[in-house]
Parts: C-alpha cells; sequence; structure tokens
C-alpha cells in the first residue's frame, strides 16, 4: 500500500493511495471504480534552506521523517519498502543530494511526482504496486531547479489569511493527526474524484466536502443521520423506509432523490439502499449544488458519492467489537491482501444486532420498534490483466430484518378521524401503539464491473452494475391504542447501470467524455386492510394500490472540460443530454375481506408512457490568486426527471429545474497549516414537484418556482500542538415564490398564496463545529478525543409553515474517544452519541384523511465502546 510520509506520524494512520497525473493515477486503480481512491498529499511549501541539511545514523524510515521536516517536501512511497533499512546519516546542501546518501545501498531510489512531492521506488523495477507502472511516472525536476517561489498574497488573500488568523488564534494545522511540533504539521489535503477525475479537492470549483476513513472512524460517523452534522447546508431525514437527502433547500419527491447517491461510481436509483452500502469505507465526498453535467438527472442538489476501501498489495485487516446501549451488538471484519502477481481481493463483514428499540411501543407484551439486526457482505476482486488493462469486480449484499420503521402522532383532528374516535394516541418523543405484526425486511444486492484501459492520453473506463432491491414492511401505521388497520407492502426493485468515461488531457484542455445509461424496473403493491367494517361496508375494506410497471429507460450523453487559459486562470465548461422515457401501469381497487379479498371496484387502471429530453449546461471560471488561493464563479443547470404519482390516476408531472449561480473561495494558508472554503449562491429553482390540492382533489404537478439565497463556510484550523478544529456555517433563505396550495388540514383557509414561505427541510442557519485533541497517551500508545456540536434553526417539514409543520431549533453533540496502541495493532473507541439526549424529528407528514401529522424521532442518547485489532 503506497503511504504518504508526514513528519512525527505514525506509518498505519497514512495509509493512502497516492499520484499526480492521470497516468500515474490509472495504474493504482485496483478497484472497481476506477479513479475513486483516495489520494492524499500535504502541502508544505518551503523555500530552500542554504545550510547544510544533516541527518543522524537511524533507521531509514526515522530519517525520511526527519527530512521531510527539514525540507518541507512531501514522500510517497509504500511503508514496507523501508522497513528493516538503516542508514549511517546523510549530510548536504540539496534535498537531491542527502536523499542520495540516505537511500545509498538501500536498493532504492527517487523520483518526483510534482515541484513538492517525491516518491521512492525500487530501482530497475516497473511494478510497485498492482497495476502500477513507474515507467508512467514523468520525472519532474526538483523544487531548486524550477526556482519554485511562491507569489506574492493578494490583498484579498491576506485580508481572508487575517480573518482565519484570527479564529485560529495562533495555531497551525488540523486534520487527524498525532500528538507532534504543530509548527510542522500541515493539514491533509484530499484528493477526491467528485469531477471523474482525480483532482486536489482545493482545485475543484465547486462546493464540496469530503471526510476520510480516518476521520470517519474519528467522529463515530456511520450513516447519512450522522453525516449530516458534519456537512454543510446538509439535511437528512427518513420516514417509513424512505430516506431524504436536502441539500441547500432541494430534496427529492415520490421515490426519486434530489440528491444523488453513488456508491463507487454506480448510481443507486432509490436512497433506501443509502444505509445498506456503509461499510469499510475509503472515503465519502459530498458536492453541493446542481450537478446537471457529470451527473444528470436527480442531481438537482447535489451527490454523495460513497468510496468503499479496495484490494490491496499487501495483506492487511481487521476485526472489530462494539456494544452500546440498546443491547446494539455489532461485529466487523476485514481481510485484504494479494493472489500471486497480479491479482488481489478485499472481503469485509459487517453485522449489528440491536435487542432493544428505542422507540417505546405501548401495545403490551409487543416488541419496541427500531430494533433488529442488518447484516453487510462486500467482496472486491481486481486483476491486472496487462500493463494497460485492469479489471475490478464486486459483488455485495445487504439484509436488514426487525420492526426498523415507524412514525408517530404529532397532532390529531378527531373529527376528521372519526372512525378510530374510540381508541387513544401517544404525542409523547419515542413512544408509539404498534399493534402485531411489524417487521421490516429488505435485501440489497450488487454485480459491478469495472474495466479500465491506460491510454498515450489518458485513460477509458467501462462500469457496469446491476443491482436488486426488495423491501417489505408490514406495520400498524394508525398508532391507536386499539388495533385499526394493517399496511403490508411489498416493493421490488432492479436496476440496470453502463457507464463509460474516456477522460483525457490535450494540450492545455482537461476533459471528460461520458455516455450513461440506465435501465430502471420498479414494482409495488401496497395495501390499507382494515379490521374491522368501514365507510359502509359489510366486510373489513382493503384498500389497494399495486403498481404492477413501472419501468425507466434512462440516457445520457455528457463532456465536461477544464481549459488552462494561463498558469493561474482556467475556464470550465460542460453540457449534458439526457432522455428519460416511463412506462407505466398501475390499479387502484377497493376489496373486502369475507374471508378471502373479493374486489368491489377500481379507482384507478392506468396504462401510461411519457419521455422527456433536457440539456444542461455548465460555464465558469477559475482564477489563482496565487499558489495556494484561489476565487471562482460557476453557472450550473439541475435536472430532475419527471414521473407518475402511482396513488393517482392522472397524468405524468414534468421536471423539475434549477439554475444556479455560485461564487466561491478556497485557501490554504500559513504554509498549508490552514484551509478555508467559502461560497454564496443563488437558485433559480423552477416548475418544482409538489402534491397539490386542486379542486378538492389531490393531485402531483409542478406547483410554482422558489428561490435559494445562501452563504456557506468551511475552515479547518489547529490551536495549538495538539487541539484543532473545525467549522462549517450555512445561511439559507430558501423561499417559494408563486405557490398556491390547499391545506386539506384546514380546509376553511381556501387556497392559500405560500410566497415567502421556507421549502422544507432547509433551515435558515446550520452551524457544526468540532474539537479535536491528539496526543500520547501516559498508559502507553496515543489518544485522540472529539466533541463535535451541530445546531439547526427551525426546520419546516410542509410547504403551509405552520408551527406544528415544524421541528424547532436544536442541537446536538457527539464525543469520541479514541485510544491506539504503540505498534497500532490495538484500537479502543468510547463514545456517546447525542450526548445531551436531544428530542428532535426528522421528518414530519401531514394528511387530509385523519387530519393528523405523523413524526419521525431522530435516535436519543447512546453510548458504547469498540475494540479493533488490526493486522
Amino acid at each position: 500500500m503506497t503511504i504518504l510520509l508526514l513528519p512525527n506520524k505514525s506509518v498505519r494512520n497514512t495509509l493512502k493511495f497516492t499520484g499526480p497525473d492521470i497516468p500515474h493515477i490509472q495504474s493504482y486503480l485496483l478497484v472497481r471504480l476506477a479513479a475513486i481512491f483516495s489520494i492524499w498529499f500535504m502541502v508544505s511549501f518551503a523555500d530552500a534552506d542554504q545550510n547544510p541539511i544533516v541527518l543522524k545514523p537511524q533507521s531509514v524510515t526515522e530519517a525520511l521523517t526527519e527530512f521531510a521536516k527539514k525540507t518541507g517536501l512531501q514522500l510517497v512511497y509504500p511503508s514496507e519498502l523501508t522497513e528493516g533499512l538503516n542508514t549511517t546519516g546523510a549530510k548536504g546542501n540539496t534535498p537531491e543530494a542527502v536523499l542520495e546518501q540516505l537511500l545509498e545501498g538501500t536498493g532504492l531510489t527517487y523520483e518526483y511526482l510534482n515541484p513538492s512531492t517525491v516518491t521512492l521506488i525500487k530501482k530497475n523495477n516497473d511494478a510497485g504496486v498492482i497495476g502500477v507502472h513507474n515507467k508512467n511516472i514523468e520525472k519532474r525536476k526538483s523544487p531548486l531547479d524550477e526556482e519554485n517561489k511562491r507569489r506574492p498574497a493578494s490583498f484579498f488573500s491576506r485580508m481572508v489569511a487575517a480573518l482565519a488568523a484570527g479564529l485560529i488564534g495562533g495555531g497551525t494545522s488540523t486534520g487527524t493527526h498525532a500528538a507532534g511540533d504543530a509548527g510542522d504539521r500541515v493539514i491533509e489535503e484530499i484528493v477526491v474524484t467528485a469531477t471523474k477525475r482525480s483532482q486536489s479537492i482545493l482545485d475543484v470549483a465547486a462546493s464540496i466536502s469530503a471526510l476520510s476513513s480516518e476521520e470517519l472512524g474519528q467522529r463515530g460517523i456511520k450513516n447519512m443521520y450522522d453525516l449530516q452534522f458534519a456537512v454543510p447546508s446538509m439535511h437528512f431525514g427518513e420516514m417509513l423506509g424512505e430516506q431524504n437527502i436536502t441539500i441547500r433547500g432541494v430534496s427529492g419527491f415520490n421515490r426519486q432523490p434530489g440528491v444523488s447517491l453513488s456508491v463507487d461510481g454506480i448510481y443507486q436509483s432509490r436512497m433506501n439502499t443509502a444505509r445498506l452500502n456503509q461499510l469499510d469505507l475509503e472515503r465519502i465526498e459530498v458536492l453541493r449544488g446542481p450537478q446537471g453535467t457529470l451527473y444528470g438527472r436527480n442531481s438537482n442538489g447535489g451527490v454523495v458519492n460513497i468510496v468503499t476501501a479496495g484490494p490491496t498489495e499487501e495483506v492487511e485487516g481487521y476485526v472489530r467489537l462494539g456494544y452500546a446501549e440498546f443491547q446494539e451488538a455489532s461485529f466487523q471484519a476485514v481481510y485484504s491482501g494479494p493472489i500471486g502477481d497480479n491479482v488481489a481481493f478485499r472481503i469485509a463483514v459487517d453485522h449489528t444486532d440491536r435487542g432493544e428499540g428505542w422507540i417505546n411501543n405501548l401495545v403490551p407484551g409487543e416488541d419496541d420498534l427500531l430494533q433488529g439486526d442488518m447484516t453487510n457482505v462486500r467482496g472486491k476482486l481486481s486483476v491486472a490483466l496487462s500493463d494497460s488493462v485492469t479489471a475490478d469486480l464486486v459483488i455485495a449484499r445487504s439484509e436488514m430484518d426487525g420492526p426498523m420503521d415507524h412514525f408517530s402522532w404529532l397532532t390529531l383532528d378527531r373529527d376528521l378521524a372519526a372512525f378510530m374516535a374510540d381508541g387513544v394516541v401517544s404525542f409523547e418523543p419515542h413512544e408509539s401503539y404498534a399493534h402485531p405484526f411489524n417487521e421490516s425486511e429488505r435485501e440489497y444486492a450488487l454485480y459491478g464491473l469495472t474495466l479500465t484501459w491506460d491510454l498515450p492520453f489518458g485513460y477509458l473506463k467501462s462500469i457496469s452494475a446491476t443491482q436488486k432491491f426488495d423491501d417489505y414492511f408490514d406495520m400498524d401505521r394508525a398508532n391507536y391504542s386499539i388495533p385499526v388497520f394493517r399496511t403490508p407492502q411489498s416493493e421490488e426493485t432492479e436496476t440496470f447501470t453502463q457507464e463509460f468515461n474516456l477522460v483525457g488531457e490535450t494540450g492545455n484542455l482537461d476533459w471528460v467524455l461520458g455516455v450513461f445509461y440506465m435501465e430502471d424496473e420498479w414494482k409495488n403493491d401496497n395495501q390499507f386492510a382494515f379490521l374491522e367494517p368501514q365507510f359502509g361496508f359489510p366486510a373489513p375494506p382493503i384498500i389497494d394500490f399495486q403498481v404492477t410497471k413501472y419501468e425507466t429507460v434512462s440516457a445520457a450523453v455528457f463532456f465536461d472540460a477544464s481549459w488552462n487559459v494561463t498558469d493561474r486562470t482556467r475556464i470550465n465548461f460542460g453540457a449534458r443530454h439526457t432522455q428519460d422515457e416511463i412506462d407505466e401501469q398501475h390499479t387502484n381497487a377497493f376489496f373486502i375481506a369475507v374471508p378471502d379479498p373479493v374486489l368491489l371496484f377500481k379507482t384507478c387502471d392506468q396504462t401510461v408512457e411519457e419521455d422527456w429530453s433536457e440539456t444542461t449546461l455548465k460555464a465558469g471560471v477559475q482564477h489563482d490568486l496565487n499558489e495556494n488561493t484561489q476565487v471562482y464563479f460557476t453557472y450550473a443547470e439541475g435536472y430532475k426527471a419527471g414521473g407518475f404519482a402511482t396513488n393517482e390516476c392522472g397524468p405524468a408531472y414534468d421536471p423539475e429545474t434549477i439554475d444556479s449561480i455560485e461564487l466561491g473561495y478556497k485557501a490554504s494558508l500559513f504554509n498549508a497549516k490552514a484551509q478555508l472554503a467559502a461560497a454564496a449562491f443563488y437558485y433559480d429553482y423552477t416548475d418544482f414537484q409538489v402534491v397539490q390540492v386542486v379542486e378538492l382533489a389531490s393531485i402531483t404537478r409542478n406547483a410554482g418556482d422558489a428561490e435559494v439565497w445562501g452563504f456557506e463556510l468551511e475552515l479547518d484550523a489547529s490551536i495549538s500542538e495538539s487541539w484543532s478544529w473545525n467549522l462549517g456555517l450555512t445561511l439559507l433563505d430558501a423561499t417559494y415564490q408563486d405557490f398556491v396550495n390547499f391545506d386539506p388540514k384546514y380546509p376553511e383557509l381556501g387556497f392559500q398564496q405560500l410566497k415567502g414561505n421556507r421549502l422544507n427541510s432547509s433551515p435558515e442557519t446550520s452551524l457544526n463545529l468540532g474539537l479535536h485533541y491528539a496526543n500520547a497517551a501516559p498508559w502507553g500508545g496515543s489518544i485522540a478525543v472529539r466533541a463535535d456540536l451541530a445546531y439547526r434553526s427551525r426546520t419546516y417539514y410542509r410547504e403551509f409553515n405552520e408551527r406544528e409543520d415544524s421541528q424547532g431549533a436544536y442541537t446536538v453533540i457527539n464525543l469520541n474517544a479514541l485510544w491506539r496502541s504503540s505498534d497500532e495493532y490495538w484500537e479502543a473507541r468510547l463514545y456517546v452519541n447525542n450526548a445531551t439526549d436531544e428530542e428532535y424529528l426528522t421528518f414530519i407528514l401531514g394528511t387530509g384523511a385523519d387530519g393528523g401529522r405523523h413524526g419521525t424521532w431522530a435516535m436519543p442518547r447512546q453510548a458504547g465502546f469498540e475494540v479493533t485489532r488490526r493486522f
């Protein structure tokens, strides 16, 4: 495994893939998504010191650490390359002279990857790790040869640096680090693949957050509920298994996400699969803002890229055991290693069993809700078919079983809910009446194959995948003290996707040309089965909503490029043309149980087809104020596909679109010891999809317009040698414009003009703040302690913006403490999530049938521990 060596930092903490240019990067692509492995490198610009560089006799690893501190160079090499090697010392006036002395007799040599990054390789060895061909590495001149002088900072960047310095209070660094010399530490600069080619996160002209596996572990982020409190402008909610991500006020609708999700580059057609994939992660990337060119349909709000870890050249792995409140026991194991010279594999297994639910079931003798078990298994195989072709296969399966869904009463209109008037309900948080049976069964399977061809000008990648998702649940959705009706629902989804990416560099032009194709078939049967006669029927009625066919075919071609006008200015542009076609058939019918169901009549028997096409554009400009600071301006268009509301009997609703502009600033400050990103943005949100009441009938349509204004700030820095902190802030003004709707909960108000009301799931102020301490532990090894705070102002979940439609301002605090042994084979983590036991809702659903509001409560406080043994 290739590592990035940092001063005073343990080798295991820095195991990462790396590489600066397209041919070199491609040689590392051993897993299914060839361009998605985390590439980390440190930026530490230091002027050449004319005084001699002196290294004492010691191990080569220790000498290289000292060398990196004294020269400011980045060193990238496999950790096992220097094991057991020693040096008699070195002395010289240039880094090159010292390196040559240091490596003399070791069988190693060095090459410059770029002016500030050096890699070590074996002499006369053309294959470092599987699929890595050092002959593709372009040898670079040294920093001294190129006289790599820092440009003077602009007035604007000096002002921002002064502001950051005031906030930091004299600190120097942040990110994941052990105890050491703070003056020598720098922030780890993550290389992401969100633009479908590898770029430093500081070079991407877009708002993007990336969290590495190390940071995910230290923060205890295991799912989307946790992730939302680490990323600006992001909200996550769930209702009866339907998950929804909202970014900057833009979210999904009618089972179609508004923020697209991909796992290793494979598009997820259903957001429900999000929590079934988060195992053994390399990193998570979150792009904010419309991504209409590279990602296309259903990426109006942004994209969440989940990147899983891949096979390694050397054997590695771990076993992890955990236990937490609510009788939650967990087991996770990972094993990775080679099979011969050109083949490597990785297998990861995770199982969680929660024996006690955290939604108290008030029905005597019945199980509490939100308990059960979940199992995930993923296998990866990577094969270097030749010097230029790699194949990556992935097979994954996830299962979830137990009463893992709930919603609770928030308000109730007894007049409208007359058929349930004999019972009582609970309005208390984390309580519900749930009569048997309450069961959720979800199964997900993925088969993917990625082929990558290295070409003289770049590479060609093919990503093929087949996914299947089965979702069944049977719940008491009435939540009354007496049983009223059951709601069994069975859903099946099969998705095939194929994507081709041709990535290259032509002169001053970096470009991506792509083709995307998807076939998605969805079936659903949802019933409301009453237990007693209702509505004048002589026997218990059954209302059945059955989708026998919902087939979506989507095809797109896209182009995205960056033209280097000068060495400091780049123009970005792109376009995507998408064609969507939906073939749909569904019936809505009434049955009565006597005792077997007998059809009474159908309220809808519809078979329809519809198609749409859309061309989305992007254009922008980036300008480097100096080597470490850039500003950018971007115009981008987003597109969310249209569809059919299968609980109605009506025409299709059309796509919704967003036109956005964004002005951004990114900087690496104080010799890469702090990072700052800021963005101001505006959205013109048109034809948004919504359930609207027209002539007292609920229909799904494109109802109106909205505007979104916002500002985001992200800052990472340190306070002292051992203390660091991070800040994320969002100020959001997301409001409806011309939008008239009828609230069936308050029919006496008639049709209401909702202009000025806030969009759903879009709090005005969002803040996340983290404080991190790392140092040597008195009893041996190292310890890292972290506290994370997340604040959200009042959040509305219905467009009518009634007080009862919202969750008031709330604060969530998570605490983590991690101990790691000196040899780094043992780890122990203690954590408390939602330490103040805050009670808050993540989703609210209002209905006219019973005049009520139902809500989904977030998890209360949970404390637990994990013990990990690595090998």
